[in-house]
Formats: C-alpha cells, structure tokens, sequence
C-alpha cells in the first residue's frame, strides 16, 4: 500500500494533489491562528472600550461636582446627596454592560483606598502598582486602568469571564478541523479513484493491445502449425510403418521426436482455437486412467498416486481432459526421477476442485501469475503454453486456478470450477 501511494505521488497529479493538501493544511493553521487572534484582540478592545466608558463617567461627574456643585472631590463623594443621580446612572450602565458581555466585576480605588465597587468583595486591587495592564489568568481577563482626572489619579479594575469564548474557540477548532480534514480526505479519494481509472483504462488499453498481437501471433502459429502438422504426419506413419518391422534405436528416437513435434503442432492449433464448452455431468474415472497411463508412458520413473472422491463431474469431457493432462505433463516436467505425484479430484460445497502434487521446485512468488502467460516457460521444452491452456480452459467453466507452495516440499496445482 505504501509502495502503491508512493508510485501515485510521483506522479505529476499526485504531486499536485499532494501540493494542494499541504498548503490547505496551511490554510486552516492559519485560520485557527488568525481566529485566535482575532478573537483575542476583539476581547481586549471590548474591556479597552468598557474602561473608557467607565472612565469617561467618572471624569464627567468628577468635573461636575468640582465645577458646578464647587465640592472638592473626596473619596466619601458617594455618600454625598449629590452622587445619587450619577450613582444611579452608573447603576444602569452597569447592569446594561452586564447583562449584554460577560463582565463580572468592577471596582474603583482613589489613593489606593476603595472607592465604588460592581460585585467585586476585595478592599484592595490585585495588583502591586496600579499601571495600564491586561492580564489572562484561566478562564479570566483582568483589566487595570490608571485614570488621571482633574489632577487626581484613579484606578480602575474590571474583570471579564471569557470561558464563554474559549468554548466558542474549541468549536471553532474542532470545526475547523473537521471541515479540513472531510476536505483533504475527499480530494484524496477523488484522487485515488481517478489514478485508478486511469490505472484500470491503461491496464485494458495494454490488454487489449496484448489480445490484439496474441490473436496475430496465434493466427500465424496455427497456420504453420497446421502445414507442418500435415508433413508431420506424413513422417510419423513412414517411421511407425519402418519401425514396426525393426528394432533400430536411432529410428525410435526419431520417431518419438516427431511424435513431440506433433503434440507441440496440437498445442498451437488449440491455443489458437476459441473455447467453446459443452458442459455435460460424465464419470471421471475413464479420464484419470488416462492420466495414470500418461505417467507411466513418459518413460520417467516416479511414484503417482491419484486419489478420486466424486462419481461424476460437471463440465466439458474434451476440454476439462486437455487441462488435467496439462497439468499432469507440467507436474512430470518438474519432479526428479524417483519424485512424486499425486492426483486429487474431489467436491466441496458444490466446488469441484482437482489438484496436482509433485515434489519438484516451488514456484517463486513473483512468477506464479506470469506462467500462466503464452509463450512464457521456464523450463528448456515446449512452447509454454500448457498452463496457459489450462487457464483458459478452466476460465471458460466460470473457475479458477491457484498455486500453492508446500513448506516441507514441492507445490500443489488446483483448478476449481462450480457445479452449476
């Protein structure tokens, strides 16, 4: 799977896709980021704004009872008959304020001594020195704000909850993400669902294309195959005719030669020939003693052994007879003199399954599907194409076939195919 994603990315889509999902990554940090900061800044001018309001209150009624009422400013004002009005004004400011934001204290010092407070228990400020400050402690933004009026200083302490909008940030990041990460995972499917379409069109154009110089190449095949087959059968029944009547060994191994040279002519005649099945139930055993006789006219000595476990199969007799001989001739190609085969033709779950054991060579995992390839062989005779034959044949009864490598010795060939 790696190896798959790392071959799509070197692609110039992929790099693009990978490009694209990088600098939207980009984007959302700076999303996240810049709402952070946004919403920071956006709190600090509301407490900003909310301290100048304040003070601008102050400083109006400050003025006011030194200038119209002539009373001299001391920190008892509030007691004053004169307050009232103003305490009263600030009353409902506040509660206004209060209700709309999320502000929870407010208190006033005048020379450090406390004089107007807004839910707030203290006597003094929490802070050393009373100096234009901002300040994030938890879920709380403290405020400190040194007000100079008619030459006299005041502090001005405020307090504001903002758990309210942390909350509102964790949504937006959790959002955020998730809008990020819904937006980079289907750019990625769509992406991999388009490289594999294009992987699926290029893999029929170069299948189509294979077919195509199969077909040219199995129609040549068949041609010469057909005009050789004829000579050769000429040859076969003149050498058969002159060796009946001798026991010269140098005849008998031409003869078998040419014997050869007529299964190599019939294998190209039916590579060549399309798969047509007539499936019919027929009794297996006639062919499997067909098979043994096979095994025991190759001339190589081995142990076989065949093992029938059904009464009857379903398929075609002259095609299924084609791949089991195949398979066996595959098996006597591989096993040492003194090897073994083994046949193994049983049903399970309305499977037909026939496999073929021989003790030869296993076959390396990255050849296992290109045997079964025309004209590709691994061994010094023949055309390599008996499994391939038999891949078809088994193709055409809607089965399959299958490799499988034995850990103590040798390999099983299995074909299957459904009763129908």
């Amino acid at each position: 799977m790696n190896k798959k994603i790392g071959k799509l990315f070197r692609e110039p889509l992929g790099l693009l896709t990978l490009i694209f999902n990088l600098l939207f990554i980009l984007f959302c940090l700076f999303q996240v980021l810049y709402f952070k900061h946004y919403l920071k800044q956006s709190l600090t001018s509301k407490v900003e704004s909310t301290l100048d309001q304040v003070e601008g209150k102050l400083s109006d009624y400050v003025r006011f009872l030194e200038n119209f009422y002539k009373i001299p400013f001391i920190p008892e004002f509030a007691e004053l008959p004169e307050s009232k009005g103003w305490l009263l004004e600030l009353v409902d400011f506040l509660e206004d304020l209060f209700k709309r934001e999320h502000f929870l204290s407010l208190a006033i010092f005048y020379q450090k001594n406390h004089l107007l407070s807004w839910n707030y228990r203290e006597k003094n400020i929490p802070f050393k020195e009373c100096q234009n400050q901002i300040v994030e402690e938890g879920n709380l933004l403290k405020a400190l704000r040194k007000a100079t009026i008619e030459n006299k200083e005041y502090c001005i302490y405020l307090t504001l909850d903002i758990s309210y909008y942390k909350g509102t940030l964790k949504k937006y990041l959790f959002i955020n993400l998730f809008f990020c990460l819904l937006t980079l995972a289907v750019v990625f499917y769509l992406f991999l669902r388009f490289t594999e379409a294009e992987e699926r069109k290029r893999e029929a154009e170069m299948k189509l294309q294979a077919e195509r110089e199969l077909a040219f190449l199995g129609r040549m095949a068949a041609t010469l195959a057909h005009e050789l087959r004829n000579s050769l059968n000429n040859l076969f029944l003149l050498l058969q005719a002159s060796t009946s009547s001798s026991e010269n060994p140098l005849q008998r191994q031409i003869l078998n030669e040419v014997k050869s040279l007529l299964n190599w002519t019939q294998e190209i005649l039916l590579f060549h020939k399309e798969i047509k099945i007539s499936p019919e139930y027929f009794n297996p055993e006639d062919l499997l003693l067909e098979l043994k006789l096979l095994a025991a006219q190759s001339g190589k000595k081995v142990e076989f052994k065949i093992v029938n476990k059904v009464d009857r199969i379903f398929g075609d007799p002259f095609w299924l007879k084609k791949a089991f001989e195949n398979l066996v001739k595959n098996a006597l190609q591989a096993v040492p003199e003194g090897g073994k085969i083994s046949l193994t033709l049983k049903k399970e779950h309305q499977t037909y399954i026939f496999e073929v054991y021989d003790s030869g060579e296993p076959i390396l995992d990255e050849l296992k599907k290109k045997i079964f390839e025309p004209f590709y062989s691994t061994k010094k005779e023949g055309f390599g194409l008996g499994l391939y034959l038999v891949k078809k044949i088994i193709e055409a009864h809607q089965g399959g076939i299958e490799i499988e490598n034995l850990k103590e010795n040798g390999k099983i060939f299995r074909i299957f195919w459904k009763e129908p």
